[in-house]
């Protein structure tokens, strides 16, 4: 979880420059560890969880001026659209789920296109990982894929069997889902 190396790097930077003291080193020590627990923390925040603080530092001001109540105001309604976003992600975690397990075999995914017509897509989860680039994609496609991922968690690319393509399925429209034998159907 925590890389050790550097943490002693970072604890070895913070020392730099000065005669070794061991209560000095103590402290780099305490300070880079600090550190990497803190960038756990944060890696492992939700958009609410950054929110909170936000407001948690503002409710802990002395003295507030007008553009502190403006503030207040404009991080609860974030609050709730970032709670609703986790809210509608976790229910799009069922679907994906369902699809994702079929692996190499076919899923039969209807849903709700944009222009509002009735699809039925024959999917074949695993085969779209052979079509990508994964860890080969550059720095930037990377990014791309989280940023997409992440403003969009409604989208799952997925491989169509029939066109032979990747294709985007939003699973805030998906009405059924047939794989492994048994149907699933949603309402929307």
């Amino acid at each position: 979880m925590y890389d050790r190396q550097n943490i002693m790097n970072r604890a070895w930077a913070i020392m730099a420059g000065r005669k070794f003291n061991r209560i000095i080193w103590r402290n780099a020590l305490w300070q880079a560890w600090g550190e990497a627990k803190e960038a756990v923390r944060r890696a492992n925040m939700t958009e609410a969880d950054y929110i909170r603080e936000a407001m948690n530092m503002l409710d802990n001001k002395d003295t507030w001026t007008e553009a502190d109540y403006r503030k207040r105001n404009e991080l609860v309604a974030a609050l709730e659209a970032a709670l609703d976003h986790e809210a509608q992600a976790e229910a799009y975690a069922e679907k994906r789920d369902l699809i994702a397990k079929a692996k190499g075999r076919f899923v039969s995914v209807t849903f709700t296109k944009k222009d509002g017509t009735e699809r039925t897509m024959r999917v074949q989860p695993a085969t779209l990982r052979q079509h990508v680039k994964g860890d080969a994609a550059s720095e930037a496609a990377r990014k791309a894929i989280e940023t997409r991922t992440r403003r969009h968690p409604h989208l799952l690319s997925v491989w169509d069997a029939e066109a032979q393509a990747p294709r985007s399925v939003n699973l805030a429209t998906v009405s059924r889902i047939a794989a492994d034998g048994h149907i699933h159907t949603f309402t929307q």
